[in-house]
């Protein structure tokens, strides 16, 4: 995976991007000349473009479903460990101390 080499944002990269492309395309003579062949490398820079937003609105719909999954899973083990809890009451209840070591309970007292 490339390491970051900008501390660029986001949202700044895609916009000098593309105001860099519309401009490079509008002067490309000019700039033909000191060797860029301006129509494959803005079509590359625009296609670039396309896809970190498609990349962006992937990353950001996964970013949801994944505080989604964070907040069900905090919920279940949340009622798992009071339902532990319950139960270890009722063991301790039930049996005699001996008897505890069977449903996973090592208290001494």
């Amino acid at each position: 995976m490339p390491s970051k080499s900008s501390t660029m944002s986001f949202s700044d990269l895609m916009s000098k991007s593309s105001v860099m492309s519309t401009n490079i395309k509008l002067n490309a003579e000019k700039i033909g000349r000191f060797g860029i062949d301006v129509i494959p490398f803005t079509n590359q820079m625009d296609n670039d473009k396309t896809l970190a937003e498609q990349l962006d609105q992937e990353q950001e719909r996964l970013k949801s479903e994944l505080k989604i999954k964070t907040a069900q899973l905090e919920e279940v083990s949340l009622r798992m460990e009071q339902n532990l809890a319950l139960a270890r009451k009722t063991v301790k209840l039930a049996e005699p101390q001996p008897s505890w070591v069977a449903y996973g309970i090592t208290d001494k007292k």
